[in-house]
Formats: structure tokens, C-alpha cells, sequence
């Protein structure tokens, strides 16, 4: 069935659960680059972002600015159309600016989330081989610097852009958003380093991206334990973020993210049961997960997105793209959901293995596959138990080879600063 996907439906119509959504705006076809300068043009006098805490305001043409700077300054620095930047840390003011700047100079940024700890980080930025990464000196209790000195050792001694690394071998710089560090770059030198002919040359990049190249790489983990990294392209990006609008959402990482939205009008039924109705220019269905049949309205089962949400794939990991994306480009979500006759949708359940812990999504193949490195674990199984503030906390039953003894705080210190489910 089609629905709109920008006004509430009040008919109900659906006659299998698959949905389909209409809108009479089209796709846009603009890169992140094209986006901001449009807006530019539109209004620059208007408020863009705002940083309270750093005291921070930006009109779109003065964002505009610092961004072309950056994403010169990236370029005159080495980093090239197609190369890798991550970018770690909180929400600061640098984290969009560079987020920006790298879709300007066709540079792919890589999300690295800022709980990392350095095995995670490491594997990583070596999986994507990331040139650059971005991040504050420390953020709570991650210290960044620290663990990126650990993974390249002798950055101190070793020229600015010129780091070297047998662990991340395609790393070649890392760039501090605040204090200086010997052997790294400062956000001001970056700003401060393109000339006249790195802007033309900008200028001549920007011409030739098409919204189809890929923009961001997220990294987002599943039941086989390794992190995958779901490439997002300006198309998936620009269009996600341009229907969102004022609805409330659903939807992952490899969707760009979102897929379903509710109304402000929607019932309190609605807007507590369902996570709303399906986004313009995309469709969705609820299959049995073993036959793959589209089932009733009201039925359970796995939902299914396509459209150009979709995300391209995962990065160099063409066997578990297939394993998620079908040949007609249904993306398996994983989640068991239903429809309602009207088109809204209700989450009931998850088909995949995870544990959501305080917002926070938990693999426990990740954590089992850690345990199974202490030298006194023969077999252990993860599972998540209810949690009354967190919603669900981690367990892990832990069975010790023959003649070993332990105790609970043995297995925490050794997960401590190793794995985030150390709490649990």
C-alpha cells in the first residue's frame, strides 16, 4: 500500500504488511557540499549552530567559512578525494565543522564512537585505513592521546603528518581539538594550511563528487563480535536528514538511519505504541524470517527496508553485506515488527543478539569472544538480565577450566579498560 509520507493517514487501508511511502517532494540530488552552500545563499545571516558551553555561535556563512578553511587545509595536509578520517570524541563544535569540511573535499569521515577503548579503536581505524583521525586530548575517562601514543609509539619524536605505525599503518596524522601534543597536528594548523591554489583545487573536487559517493563510514557491531563499518553515501545522508522534518523516529545505522517517523498530531496511542509511519520514498515489509513471505496486517515478524536509505554496504566486507542486504537491495533489519492498517509500525522485538544497556547497544559475542582470552575461562555465555534503571544489564556466566579458581573482581579487572561492559 502507498501511504503519504508527510500527512497523518486516517484511512485504514493496508491490506498485507507492506508499505510503501509517497511524498510530492522528489529526492534531492545534492551532495553535503551543495546542501550547505544553498542554504548559504538562502539565508547567511541566520543562526547555524551554537555551542553554549564553548561559547560558540555561527551564522551559515560564517560556518561556511571555517569549513572551506578546514576542508583546504585537509587538502594542502595530504589527505585526498576518497581517503579516511575519523573523528573521536563528544559533541563539540570541531565534530560537525570537520564532518562538514571532509564531505567538501570528498574525504570519507569515519565515525568512531567516543567510549572506545584502544582495541576497539585500533581495529578500527585499521579496517578502514583511516589517514587521519580527529579527537580531543581526553573525554571522562578515555584518555585519546594516550591510547593513540600506544598504538604509534614515538608519535612525540615524529614530524607533524608524518606518523608511522606498524599497528595502523595508513595513519598518518592525528589532529587535537584542544591542547597541542608533540608529534600532533592542532585544529588551527589545519585551518591555517591551505593556500590559494589548495581552494581551486577544492573548488575543482566539489564539481566532480556525485551524490552517490560515499560520504560517512559508521561503524555499527553484530552477533558475529567484529565491528562493521556501514558506508553512507550524500544521497542516503542529505535525503534522510531533508524528510525528517518535525516527526518523531526509528530506523539504523545502515539506513542512514531513519525509516519510520511518527506526527506531532498522532494519538498518545500512537506516539507511545508505534514508532510512526514509513519516510517518503521508501518501503518496507513485515516477511516470516524463515519463508520470507510478506505476512498480515497485525502479524509479527522480521521487518525489511529499501529505498535509498539503504545504506552501500559494509566496508571491505562484502560477506556480511550479502548476509543483510538481498539482491533486490531489502535490507534485513533484524528487529521482528508489525503494521497496523493505517501504516504505523510497532517494534516488539529483536531477531538479532543484543543487549540495549542504558541506550547503549552491548554485543556479547564481543564480550565472550574477550573472556575466552583469560587464561582461566573455558566456556562463558553473555545475556542480558532486566535492569530496573538501565533496562538491561550484562551477565556473563562464566564456566573455569579444571583446577582453576576465581572470583567476580578478578574477571572485572581484567575487562577494565578493555571492553565497556565492564560495569555490568
Amino acid at each position: 500500500m502507498q501511504v503519504s509520507g508527510t500527512h497523518v493517514p486516517h484511512k485504514p487501508s493496508l491490506t498485507t504488511s507492506y508499505v510503501h511511502g509517497t511524498s510530492s517532494a522528489s529526492l534531492l540530488a545534492l551532495t553535503v557540499g551543495q546542501s550547505l552552500d544553498t542554504t548559504v545563499q538562502r539565508c547567511p545571516d541566520r543562526e547555524a549552530v551554537v555551542f553554549l558551553q564553548d561559547g560558540i555561535r555561527k551564522t551559515f556563512a560564517q560556518f561556511q567559512q571555517d569549513v572551506d578553511k578546514v576542508a583546504a587545509g585537509l587538502h594542502a595536509l595530504g589527505l585526498k578525494q576518497g581517503d579516511r578520517l575519523g573523528i573521536w570524541g563528544p559533541n563539540v563544535y570541531e565534530w560537525i565543522l570537520f564532518q562538514f569540511a571532509s564531505a567538501k573535499a570528498g574525504i570519507i569521515m569515519v565515525s568512531l564512537n567516543p567510549a572506545y577503548e584502544l582495541e576497539e579503536v585500533e581495529f578500527t581505524l585499521r579496517k578502514v585505513q583511516c589517514k587521519a583521525v580527529l579527537c580531543p586530548t581526553r573525554f571522562k575517562t578515555q584518555n585519546y592521546c594516550e591510547m593513540l601514543r600506544e598504538i604509534c609509539p614515538g608519535t612525540d619524536s615524529m614530524p607533524v603528518s608524518m606518523t608511522r605505525s606498524s599497528r595502523v599503518p595508513d595513519l598518518r596524522m592525528i589532529i587535537v581539538t584542544d591542547s597541542r601534543q608533540p608529534g600532533m597536528l592542532h585544529v588551527e594548523d589545519v585551518m591555517q594550511a591551505g593556500e590559494s591554489r589548495h581552494y581551486k583545487e577544492l573548488m575543482g573536487i566539489q564539481n566532480k563528487l556525485s551524490f552517490d559517493d560515499p560520504i560517512n563510514i559508521q561503524f555499527t557491531s553484530g552477533t558475529t563480535g567484529k565491528p562493521k563499518g556501514a558506508t553512507l553515501s550524500h544521497h542516503n545522508i542529505v535525503n534522510n536528514a531533508y524528510f525528517l522534518g518535525l516527526r518523531i523516529l526509528y530506523g539504523t545505522t545502515e539506513n542512514s538511519p531513519v525509516t519510520f517517523l511518527g506526527f506531532p498530531e498522532d494519538n498518545e496511542e500512537m506516539k507511545i505504541n508505534t514508532v510512526g509511519c514509513i519516510m517518503p520514498h521508501t518501503e518496507a515489509k513485515v516477511v516470516d524470517p524463515v519463508t520470507g513471505d510478506i505476512v498480515t496486517v497485525g502479524a509479527s515478524g522480521e521487518l525489511m527496508i529499501r529505498g535509498t536509505c539503504v545504506m552501500s554496504g559494509y566496508w571491505d566486507d562484502p560477506g556480511k553485506t550479502k548476509e543483510v542486504i538481498s539482491r533486490d537491495r531489502w535490507y534485513r533489519t533484524g528487529d521482528t515488527a508489525s503494521l497496523n492498517s493505517l501504516g504505523y509500525c510497532r517494534i516488539e522485538g529483536r531477531i538479532k543478539d543484543m543487549i540495549i544497556r542504558g541506550g547503549e547497544n552491548i554485543y556479547p559475542a564481543e564480550i565472550e569472544q574477550f573472556l575466552y582470552r583469560h587464561p582461566k575461562v573455558m566456556e562463558v555465555q553473555v545475556v542480558g538480565v532486566k535492569d530496573e534503571r538501565l533496562g538491561e544489564q550484562v551477565c556473563a556466566c562464566i564456566r573455569l577450566r579444571q583446577g582453576q579458581t576465581s572470583t567476580a573482581q578478578e574477571i572485572r579487572s581484567f575487562c577494565k579498560g578493555k571492553v565497556r561492559a565492564e560495569e555490568g
